[in-house]
């Protein structure tokens, strides 16, 4: 059982989360390899790679569970892939426009609002379902940008490794364990990838204090047209607003996935202040981060956003733990188990 265990978890989690760190890591220490003067094709090159990480590991770990599906799909929620795989183009391609943020968020999320509120339909869904699809993916691409705009590229990974391993959990409490998985695989490879960030940012700052000791620091404009606090200066790839808005809409899909699945107590609520935990974050903390250093941001505003995702986690679970006991025979089932018998 350990066996087949472990050799799942590679398989459908560690694998295609290495994946997704590859694809979107690569090009950031290609940045930091290049010299200042050459390195704006770099940054925009790695910017879609940022773009693209979180859907590669989705990607990966859906067909390393399930394997390929048709078209159209067999089963309603095996529109996934495509729905990801047409949100991992769109992002990309936007992100490497030299737009304004909220002309990247526009036509990112009324793209893809319209592609889920036309084609991604779930059990039980309506045209008032679908139109709330619609407007949770401009709403919550909105945040999102929002929090690419004014966090650091470290945070804004860490902050949505954090939404979407909440996510995991929910679907993992709403017995759809398969999916929370793939979404969990998701979680590690942006967590993974923030770190990876966050050493080479500080090599480069180790780097910019080195050339120049004496020199006061000023703000700077960063690459991604994201304005950085003077200790920021060495941030090397500030995600874009397309890319923060794409993460977005595949987290809104998700959620609608997981609610239309959902086999235990998992409510709308928790589906969505999962989603919206980073904005909260901010709401909190921009007052008492002026003037601070990067990292300090950075542990605010996950460490906030982490606390918002525990407390719906935990009170999901405590929900769905009274409820399971009082119908009696739920608690006897092992999460474990049955995705193993998925996966065969």
């Amino acid at each position: 059982m350990l066996t087949e265990v472990a050799l799942y978890l590679l398989k459908v989690l560690l694998v295609p989360a290495l994946a997704g760190v590859v694809v979107g890591g690569v090009g950031v220490m290609l940045v930091a390899r290049r010299a200042e003067a050459d390195r704006e094709q770099s940054v925009r090159r790695a910017q879609i790679g940022q773009a693209l990480a979180a859907p590669i590991a989705f990607l990966a770990s859906f067909l390393m569970e399930t394997g390929p599906v048709g078209l159209p799909p067999a089963e309603r929620w095996h529109v996934l892939p495509y729905a990801v795989g047409v949100a991992a183009i769109v992002g990309a391609i936007v992100s490497s426009m030299r737009a304004a943020w909220w002309v990247q968020w526009l036509i990112v999320t009324v793209i893809l609002g319209a592609l889920a509120w036309k084609f991604v339909v779930f059990p039980a869904s309506n045209p008032y379902i679908q139109v709330g699809l619609f407007g949770s993916i401009v709403l919550m691409g909105l945040l999102w940008s929002a929090v690419a705009r004014d966090a650091c590229s470290v945070g804004v990974a860490m902050m949505a490794a954090i939404v979407f391993a909440g996510l995991g959990v929910l679907m993992i409490l709403a017995n759809f364990a398969s999916l929370g998985v793939m979404v969990i695989a998701v979680a590690i490879a942006l967590g993974v990838l923030g770190m990876a960030i966050g050493v080479l940012n500080l090599r480069e700052a180790a780097r910019l204090r080195a050339a120049a000791p004496a020199q006061p620091v000023a703000v700077e404009q960063a690459p991604g047209g994201v304005t950085c606090p003077a200790e920021a200066a060495c941030e090397l790839v500030p995600w874009t607003a397309a890319a923060a808005a794409t993460l977005a809409a595949i987290g809104c899909v998700l959620a609608l996935c997981g609610h239309a699945y959902n086999y235990g107590e998992v409510r709308p609520m928790h589906w969505a202040v999962v989603l919206a935990a980073p904005f909260f974050a901010l709401l909190v903390c921009k007052p008492c981060l002026r003037g601070a250093k990067p990292i300090v941001g950075v542990a605010w505003r996950a460490g906030l956003c982490l606390v918002v995702v525990l407390a719906v986690v935990i009170n999901a679970a405590s929900q769905s733990g009274s409820d399971g006991g009082a119908a009696g025979g739920a608690a006897d089932s092992d999460p474990m188990a049955d995705m193993l018998g998925e996966s065969k």
